[in-house]
């Protein structure tokens, strides 16, 4: 073999060489883990204020990225649920996974509302990592906190990262189908009220980066996850949230409902979900209250016959507030098994007969 030749297969053996190294250096960078210690200054911040005031115990805990961190009146907008927001830096799920101990595990949260995906995404995790990395974080969850119930927010559309949308919808698709298969898991879906009619994502509830929310996007954040909240968590609350319509969500919850059942007014006591669909009330979720000591002025009434089918139902309120408002309502709705069989609402009682009027 001439020199020449021998110099011909060195550079081209050096040339593929180069060529798989930068393709290792493209992958292993689509893939590339942020190193959590980034942040620790963070977490000794937080460290340092939990030794100064104490957060409750028991509460909920909000954790995530920027976007959790950036909702400053996280507390006041989930009152009177007791919060903790906990929310770091441009975190990714693993951060949270590193950081469990110090983040989640000591404040013995009742429950967890997470927010994690966006970034994660942003730096080129793909939406099967992101999701392995979610069942590593609900285990160790179930591991530590049994008992603790689980809300995880789907990942937000933004302008900035409009480019990444399929693969959230990835991610976001993933998560509900794990809160359909574990009862521990909620999927809060946050995204579908950030688009307007005709399918583009709305530029009105960001500031100026196209990517964090601003008050009006926080609006619709907070009402969507405070409604998805009320239902599950309020009646571990001693204080009552009381009855509100949320316009966002279309969703009308009541914290406390004394239901009385049948001639004899069995009592028990509920916190209540309905959803408005068109001129109409549909009962779609209810949760009994962990307490029947509570005195409960929203009132729930239905009437069985001998088979112990019901016959009419009638949810009447006289502290209905729509969210947003100061202004009180009371409000009466009725069901009748005579207008509105159950067989045809897939047996759910369908309030037809509303009646609102203003308290002021």
């Amino acid at each position: 073999m001439t020199r020449s030749v021998r110099s011909i297969m060195c550079t081209l053996k050096k040339s593929i060489w180069i060529i798989i190294l930068i393709g290792q250096t493209q992958t292993s960078f689509a893939q590339y883990q942020p190193d959590p210690v980034r942040y620790e200054s963070q977490i000794i911040s937080f460290e340092e204020q939990d030794f100064a005031d104490p957060p409750p115990s028991n509460a909920v805990l909000l954790v995530g990225s920027s976007s959790i961190r950036f909702w400053n009146n996280s507390a006041a907008e989930l009152a009177p649920l007791t919060a903790i927001n906990r929310g770091f830096g441009g975190s990714v799920m693993n951060d949270v996974i590193y950081y469990f101990d110090r983040i989640i595990s000591k404040y013995n949260p009742r429950a967890i509302v997470l927010y994690e995906g966006d970034n994660d995404l942003a730096w080129g995790l793909t939406p099967s990592t992101i999701l392995s990395q979610f069942d590593k974080l609900i285990g160790m969850i179930k591991a530590s906190l049994p008992q603790t119930r689980i809300y995880v927010l789907s990942v937000k559309p933004s302008i900035a990262r409009s480019h990444l949308w399929e693969k959230a919808k990835i991610v976001n698709d993933g998560f509900s189908k794990r809160s359909e298969t574990d009862d521990q898991i909620t999927h809060i879906d946050v995204d579908s009220y950030m688009f307007k009619e005709n399918g583009e994502v709305r530029g009105d509830i960001f500031v100026s980066d196209g990517l964090h929310l601003n008050l009006a996007g926080y609006k619709i954040w907070s009402e969507v996850i405070r409604s998805a909240l009320t239902v599950n968590e309020s009646p571990y609350e001693s204080l009552s949230m009381g009855t509100n319509f949320y316009q966002t969500t279309s969703k009308l919850i009541s914290d406390c409902v004394q239901v009385k059942l049948g001639s004899n007014n069995q009592n028990s006591w509920f916190s209540l979900s309905f959803k408005l669909v068109g001129s109409a009330l549909i009962l779609n979720d209810f949760h009994r209250r962990n307490t029947e000591t509570q005195t409960c002025s929203d009132e729930l009434k239905i009437l069985q016959d001998r088979s112990d089918s019901v016959i009419s139902a009638e949810f009447n309120t006289d502290k209905l507030y729509l969210r947003g408002e100061s202004d009180k309502y009371i409000l009466s709705t009725e069901f009748s098994a005579t207008r509105n069989p159950l067989s045809e609402t897939n047996n759910r009682f369908v309030f037809d007969r509303i009646t609102v009027s203003s308290t002021n």
